[in-house]
C-alpha cells in the first residue's frame, strides 16, 4: 500500500503557492500604490505651474508691464553675466 505522496511534499506545495499568492497580491498592491503616488505627483506639478503662472500675471498686473526696453537691457546683462572669461 504505497500512497500516491507523502504529506510533507504536499504541504511545501501549498506552503510555496501560498507564498506565490502573497507575492502576487503585494505586487498588485504596490503596483497600484505607485500609480497613484505618480498621479498625484502629477497633479501637484500642474498645480505648481498653475500657482506660478497665476503669481506671475497678478505681479505683472500689479506693477505694470515692464517695457521692451528694460527687457533688452536685463538680457544684455545676462549675457555679459553669464560669458566665458
Amino acid at each position: 500500500m504505497n500512497q500516491p505522496g507523502t504529506p510533507s511534499s504536499h504541504s511545501f506545495r501549498y506552503f510555496t503557492g501560498g507564498v506565490l499568492c502573497v507575492a502576487v497580491l503585494l505586487g498588485i498592491c504596490f503596483m497600484r500604490f505607485n500609480a497613484r503616488v505618480d498621479r498625484e505627483r502629477e497633479e501637484a506639478a500642474e498645480r505648481l505651474a498653475l500657482c506660478q503662472h497665476i503669481e506671475n500675471v497678478t505681479r505683472a498686473a500689479a506693477s505694470g508691464l515692464v517695457s521692451p526696453e528694460a527687457c533688452k537691457q536685463l538680457k544684455k546683462r545676462y549675457a555679459e553675466s553669464v560669458a566665458p572669461l
